[in-house]
């Protein structure tokens, strides 16, 4: 990925990585720290959006809501991702161009395409408010 992208991708979300589109790591290996699906034989995915980071004092991240902002007001890369669901639901924008990377062992990484970004929600998961995103791939690659 470092090849392709240019760049370490230290985080799953990357919000206009390139001028042209952003990146998302997924998977959905038993065990994994997010519920990311794939529908419709790979043409659709769900993503779940990510968690407040460990290194803000917080022992547990999945006890507290997937943030939208910083505590500064600066959108963390949920908040980006929904935002620009939202421009394309409300024809400000064309879909945002999301390439997908997929884990499929610890190092190992498989690119699926580029999707577009369609449709973003916010969803009540085990007490706490999670970011949900409906990706779908793009026709032309």
């Amino acid at each position: 990925m470092y090849q392709v992208e240019g760049a370490s991708l230290q985080r799953g979300m990357n919000f206009h990585l390139k001028q042209d589109y952003s990146v998302i790591l997924m998977s959905i290996r038993p065990g994994s720290p997010y519920v990311d699906h794939v529908l419709d034989e790979g043409k659709a995915l769900i993503y779940e959006g990510h968690n407040v980071p460990k290194s803000k004092g917080i022992k547990d991240p999945k006890q507290h809501d997937q943030p939208m902002a910083t505590e500064s007001g600066k959108l963390t890369q949920n908040g980006l991702f929904l935002s620009a669901a939202k421009r394309y639901q409300n024809n400000e924008k064309l879909p945002e161009r999301v390439k997908v990377y997929e884990k499929l062992r610890n190092g190992i990484w498989v690119y699926n395409g580029i999707f577009h970004l369609l449709n973003s929600w916010i969803e009540n998961s085990e007490g706490r408010k999670i970011f949900k995103f409906r990706l779908e791939l793009a026709s032309i690659q």
